[in-house]
């Protein structure tokens, strides 16, 4: 009998304990905040401003805040804007925000920020600390795309775009419409991207946004020397560095000639595909490197003639790879004057040439300078329409 009770005894404490924690289970989502309430951030500048006293520099931070309902159209009234574009200035990015909720009502909600916007002249001083808060904050996602912006980056949200009423959210979608259907500017960086790069010790190329005529522009690139901003990439050097790092995956190949009269006649190769291939090695204490660029597609526009043949067809390709293989000398030689390299050669001697990158990583700016690099081009014209 006692041993009957004492179990008798067990599973009514058990019973008490589930009872107990029965309440916890129910509790639900005791935070949760419904959407019509938040506050949605859908981008944010950063630009540099100084102190009244001229002696500080400090952070001007513009949140892009969303209202949920107004833009869903479901209140009418016209006081309540559905896109307002907050400022605040302080020493931090955590401090800016912070200061924000002192003139906004509601808290701002970042998990669905979709862009950071900087300013040229934070750019040009360093951008890691600006970013060291969106590293780190667990609201944040490393997929947050960024750009730098020619001229202050507050600007580029107070654009009025005619297809989107959140500009934030337009300059996202022209990033990503854009990188489909050109090569005009880098592929898309995230600030995930960036830190890897960055903290890994290679320099980069960031889209650069253009504001002409009151309206957003991709095209082109900030030049990135660790996280500082030391110049800028036409959108045509884009081109070409997309196809010395395999990345060209669309676009178009223009060829300008003189014709008969000296009329200008344009082939225009539309690119399907690209892939590049670097090979190293040391020769006399110097590196030299053989860039081979692939790349294949269709011929788009020819305005010499319409009588295709397999002869005048090489000497399109041998034209377009010609014209490549210039392109890519150039912007090697202007890169090496910079003393940057945006090509991936750093990390191409850390694999490959470890020995050699291990007493030279700290000084490879120079080595860099003064490296022998060979370009090779090689393209195909694999249709070329047909005429009616």
């Amino acid at each position: 009998m006692e041993g009957e009770e004492d179990v008798i005894i067990v599973k009514m404490r058990v019973l008490f304990s589930l009872f107990l924690l029965l309440p916890l289970l129910l509790a639900g989502c005791w935070d949760r905040v419904e959407i019509q309430d938040r506050l949605i951030v859908m981008a944010v500048a950063i630009d540099k401003v100084r102190t009244e006293d001229e002696k500080r520099n400090f952070y001007e931070f513009t949140a892009q805040l969303t209202e949920a309902q107004a833009l869903s159209g479901r209140i009418n009234n016209p006081n309540i804007s559905p896109v307002w574009n907050a400022s605040a200035t302080g020493p931090s990015i955590f401090e800016c925000i912070r200061i924000l909720t002192t003139r906004v009502a509601r808290q701002p909600y970042y998990d669905h920020l979709q862009i950071i916007v900087i300013g040229e002249e934070l750019a040009k001083e360093g951008i890691d600390r600006a970013l060291d808060l969106f590293y780190r904050d667990h609201e944040s996602r490393p997929k947050i795309k960024l750009v730098i912006a020619k001229g202050r980056a507050r600007d580029a949200l107070e654009l009025d775009p005619k297809l989107m009423p959140i500009s934030g959210r337009y300059i996202s979608t022209l990033m990503e419409e854009g990188e489909a259907k050109t090569a005009r500017f880098p592929k898309t960086s995230t600030i995930g991207e960036f830190s890897g790069q960055f903290h890994g010790g290679t320099n980069c190329v960031l889209p650069a946004l253009r504001i002409e005529n009151r309206e957003a522009k991709m095209a082109g690139g900030a030049i990135m020397r660790g996280d500082r901003l030391v110049g800028w990439l036409s959108d045509q050097e884009i081109k070409t560095l997309r196809w010395l790092n395999g990345t060209f995956t669309a676009g178009d190949e223009i060829i300008v000639k003189n014709g008969p009269e000296h009329e200008s006649n344009v082939t225009t190769f539309e690119v399907r595909g690209a892939r590049s291939r670097i090979k190293s090695k040391i020769r006399n204490g110097t590196p030299v490197f053989t860039v081979s660029i692939r790349g294949e597609g269709t011929l788009a526009e020819d305005g010499f003639d319409h009588k295709p043949s397999l002869e005048k067809l090489r000497e399109r390709e041998k034209e377009i790879s010609q014209n490549i293989k210039e392109n890519a000398e150039k912007l090697i030689a202007k890169m090496q004057k910079k003393k940057v390299d945006i090509f991936g050669l750093y990390e191409e001697m850390r694999r490959h040439q470890h020995s050699y990158w291990k007493q030279h990583k700290k000084d490879w700016d120079e080595v860099f300078q003064h490296a022998d690099i060979h370009v090779h081009a090689v393209t195909y014209v694999r249709r070329f329409g047909q005429f009616k």
